[in-house]
């Protein structure tokens, strides 16, 4: 296994409840990790800041409690550290096997590590000093594009290291809600909207055929749909 910088890192797992025991021991095994920052607060937006400023080490990693990393995960992310970086994460696959075969399907057309729509907040390390002016926002779907931009606007760089072996293990969400924040908050533009569909339109089916089951293609298509209609509807309450 690399070894890591010699620098600590501190790490900051927000949670609902008891934090993930699985993951905590795994962070404990790394060689450098610091103390761990399990915070309870609420919304995580907020949570991830206070946790950050916390902390004692110039870098702090921040991970979500339904996360799991690989022995190494600290190692390899502290060794892509580079001037002008503000923040690192790594693509993460879903244990979901209905949205890991959609991944898996895409990452064979596109690099995921270059896929600007989604920035990986659930495993990053960022520089202590980026949260100091961070204002975050009192929302949980789409946090992490703001976020992304703000770190950017800083005059930093957000980099996306391939994937190393994290694992999401979050549970299906509501995508018409995610779909109504995406379009109030400014997630996706016209552009990214119609990339996005295009793509899930295309690739659906192939995520299907990856799994064998007719099972993924209508799971798929009902988040699609779903997402499509959240989009819609706010788009049409702003017109009104």
């Amino acid at each position: 296994m690399p070894s890591c910088t010699n620098q600590k890192v501190d790490f900051v797992v927000p949670s609902r409840d008891e934090a993930n025991p699985t993951l905590l021991r795994q962070i404990r095994s790394m060689p450098c990790a610091g103390q761990i920052i399990n915070t309870h607060e609420k919304p995580l937006s907020v949570a991830r800041k206070h946790g950050v400023l916390s902390a004692d080490t110039e870098w702090v990693a921040m991970v979500d409690d339904d996360m799991l990393l690989p022995p190494d995960w600290l190692a390899k992310v502290t060794a892509a550290i580079e001037p002008g970086v503000g923040a690192i994460g790594t693509v993460a696959v879903h244990k979901n096997p209905h949205a890991a075969a959609y991944e898996r399907v895409v990452g064979t057309v596109y690099n995921l590590s270059k896929l600007d729509t989604n920035p990986h907040i659930n495993n990053i390390i960022i520089r202590r000093e980026v949260m100091e002016d961070y204002d975050p926002p009192k929302l949980f779907f789409g946090e992490d594009q703001v976020f992304k931009r703000y770190v950017q606007k800083s005059g930093y760089k957000w980099k996306v290291l391939s994937f190393l072996g994290a694992t999401h293990l979050g549970t299906s969400k509501d995508y018409v809600t995610i779909g109504i924040s995406y379009r109030r908050y400014g997630h996706f533009g016209f552009y990214k909207l119609m990339r996005r569909m295009a793509a899930r339109l295309l690739l659906t089916p192939f995520a299907a055929l990856a799994n064998f089951s007719a099972v993924t293609f209508w799971y798929l298509t009902r988040l699609n749909v779903q997402f499509l209609a959240g989009f819609a509807k706010e788009y049409i309450i702003e017109k009104m």
